[in-house]
C-alpha cells in the first residue's frame, strides 16, 4: 500500500471520527443535559469550553479530516479527472465532502467564534468576582442558543457525510 494513502486514511478517519463523534455528543447529549440543568448548565458549558480548549481542538480535527479527505480525493480521482466524479462512488464522495466542508465552515466561522465569545464573557465575570450582569446573562444565553443550533446543524451535515462516505463504494 502507498504510504501516503495509508497516512492520509488514518488522519482522515481518526480526525473525522473524533470530530463527528464530538459534534454528535454535544448536539444530542451535552446540550440537552445542559438545558435540563438550568443555571448550573451554563457553568458546565463554560468549563467545557475551557477544558483542553475544546472548541479549538474540534476545529483542528475538522480541518485535518477535510484536508486529508481532499488530498485522498485528489489521488483517487487521478488529480480531479471529471470521469471519476461522474462515477457513482465519485459522486457520493463528492456530495459527502460538500456536507463535511459545510459543517467545517459552520464550526469555524459561526460556532467557534460564539464559543470563544462565551468563554471571554465568562472569564470577565469570573475575574470580577461578581455575579454576571443582566446584559452578560442575556448575551451568554443568546450565544448559547445560537451555538446549540449551529452544533445541531453541523451534526446533521456530518451524519449525512459519514453515511455517504461509508457507503460510497457500493453505489
Amino acid at each position: 500500500m502507498n504510504t501516503e494513502i495509508l497516512v492520509l486514511r488514518l488522519l482522515h478517519i481518526f480526525s473525522g471520527v473524533f470530530w463527528a463523534g464530538g459534534v454528535f455528543y454535544l448536539a444530542f447529549f451535552i446540550f440537552p443535559a445542559v438545558n435540563a440543568m438550568g443555571p448550573d448548565g451554563g457553568k458546565f458549558m463554560q468549563q467545557l469550553s475551557r477544558t483542553k480548549k475544546m472548541p479549538l481542538v474540534m476545529t483542528i480535527m475538522g480541518l485535518v479530516s477535510v484536508l486529508a479527505g481532499l488530498r485522498l480525493m485528489q489521488i483517487m480521482s487521478g488529480n480531479f479527472q471529471p470521469a471519476w466524479f461522474q462515477s457513482g462512488m465519485g459522486l457520493i464522495i463528492t456530495i459527502g465532502s460538500v456536507a463535511a466542508i459545510s459543517a467545517l465552515i459552520i464550526g469555524m466561522f459561526f460556532n467557534k467564534p460564539r464559543a470563544d465569545k462565551m468563554a471571554k464573557i465568562s472569564a470577565a465575570v469570573a475575574a470580577s468576582g461578581a455575579p454576571p450582569s443582566p446584559e452578560q446573562m442575556q448575551e451568554i444565553g443568546k450565544l448559547k442558543s445560537q451555538l446549540e443550533k449551529g452544533v445541531k446543524v453541523m451534526a446533521w451535515h456530518l451524519l449525512f457525510a459519514v453515511v455517504l462516505m461509508a457507503t460510497a463504494r457500493y453505489w
